[in-house]
């Protein structure tokens, strides 16, 4: 290879790293912002970031032109945030939140189109719903994993579900497009809701747990028999999983979500 191509492929290199850098510590930026700060054309920084894209490491806010850090990258930091750490460092704050709602509280995260539980604390209740820790469900079907869902790019979802939505119960989505719609209410109130999704005349509400980059890394949900959790349950419920949420994010490693500009 010429040394003028290793040159030229080694600045790319570096300014993909310096991007992926800035993002980790702004959380979000323009094609403008990455120009100024790599010091390269905005043609250049587009083309840079479409790159990145495509290949998983950023993605494009929805409704936005903000990009932030994408699914691969965050996988990796889940991955590096190991399975035993994520659920150690969350579990107060998990059986904090059950003990104010005498219900089951969960934490879960997304493995390609599936919701694994990693960690729950069961209610008191006589009647309740048993944790699921360690089980796998499709996330489509489950309150964390459409919040988590609800923070993907819309082609990355239909993606995912190029096989289809299989029915899990007589009420799960079955139709892409309704399943985007609903992801769509999720992303703009804030929680997602599952009724009798996944299991028959159980009911749940989730959020995502954010890094402390402001990225998606897991999700926690509140679950109970449906006639204890309607709607109206849930929307009472869902700032008790945002503070509970915001205080698990708090308390991960990395750096302090306010810095950089955000």
């Amino acid at each position: 290879m010429p040394k003028n191509d290793r040159a030229g492929g080694t600045d790319s290199v570096r300014n993909a790293l310096r991007v992926l850098l800035l993002l980790r510590d702004r959380g979000s930026a323009r094609v403008t912002d990455v120009s100024a700060h790599l010091g390269v054309a905005p043609s250049t920084a587009h083309r840079l970031l479409s790159t990145l894209r495509a290949e998983g490491f950023v993605d494009q806010e929805p409704g936005s032109r903000r990009y932030r850090l994408g699914l691969t990258l965050l996988t990796m930091a889940r991955e590096t945030l190991t399975d035993r750490t994520l659920p150690r460092l969350a579990r107060p704050h998990l059986e904090r939140l059950c003990a104010e709602v005498n219900e089951t509280v969960n934490l879960l995260v997304l493995d390609a189109a599936e919701a694994m539980f990693v960690d729950g604390v069961e209610g008191r209740h006589a009647l309740r719903v048993a944790p699921r820790t360690g089980d796998r469900i499709p996330a489509f079907t489950a309150a964390g994993g459409k919040a988590l869902l609800a923070e993907l790019p819309e082609e990355q979802v239909r993606t995912l579900h190029a096989r289809g939505l299989p029915r899990v119960t007589e009420a799960t989505i079955t139709d892409l497009d309704e399943l985007l719609a609903d992801l769509l209410r999720s992303r703009t109130r804030g929680y997602a809701l599952n009724l009798s999704e996944s299991v028959p005349d159980v009911h749940a509400v989730g959020v995502v747990v954010r890094d402390r980059c402001g990225g998606p890394l897991a999700a926690l949900t509140v679950s109970a028999p449906a006639s204890r959790l309607g709607r109206a349950r849930a929307r009472e419920l869902a700032p008790l999983l945002q503070r509970t949420s915001t205080e698990i994010t708090a308390g991960l490693p990395g750096p302090d979500p306010l810095a950089g500009g955000r």
